[in-house]
């Protein structure tokens, strides 16, 4: 039995028709998802402009303890690297040389060579009991997700939670 190209055309269409939709609604799903991100992130920018005069931005990453801490990674008009940490309702701007510190790559480092993790998942900065840290999750090799808080100016392990 023979089909015919007017009932072959007809399914091609619907199948068209159907991936179209799919990958639209996939689209505004993963933008109403990324929006309060985006919002907090331009908004962490606009603050961190003002307050520290941020001239570039290369990262933008969030940490929650007791508190949610936005922070922007950057470059001041005066060229000096900067890590700006803003409270959750913009109200508090804290400004740090990245100099000052350990870096991100150096937690990673630590990390890695401390703990063996499995993998990491996050590292953002924030403020724990007052201090500037770097939080960091990660994967133990038993697959269990773990927390590290280090202290920002030494690297000393401030807070762990293990095998949450």
């Amino acid at each position: 039995m023979k089909r015919s190209r007017k009932h072959t055309s007809h399914w091609f269409l619907i199948f068209i028709a159907a991936v179209i939709i799919l990958i639209g609604g996939t689209s505004i799903i993963y933008h109403e998802i990324r929006k309060p991100v985006d919002s907090a992130k331009s908004q962490s920018v606009a603050i961190a402009k003002k307050y520290a005069h941020l001239k570039t931005e290369t990262d933008f990453s969030w940490a929650s303890y007791d508190d949610t801490y936005y922070t922007v990674t950057g470059t001041s008009k005066q060229n000096t690297p900067i890590y700006v940490i803003i409270s959750n309702n913009g109200k508090k701007v804290r400004i740090f040389k990245q100099s000052a510190g350990i870096n991100r790559n150096d937690v990673l480092k630590k990390v890695w060579n401390n703990y063996n993790p499995k993998k990491v998942t996050t590292i953002s900065m924030g403020i724990y009991k007052k201090k500037p840290v770097w939080e960091v999750g990660y994967m133990n090799a038993s697959g269990q997700l773990c927390l590290k808080t280090l202290n920002f100016k030494n690297g000393e392990v401030v807070r762990h939670v293990n095998n949450i």
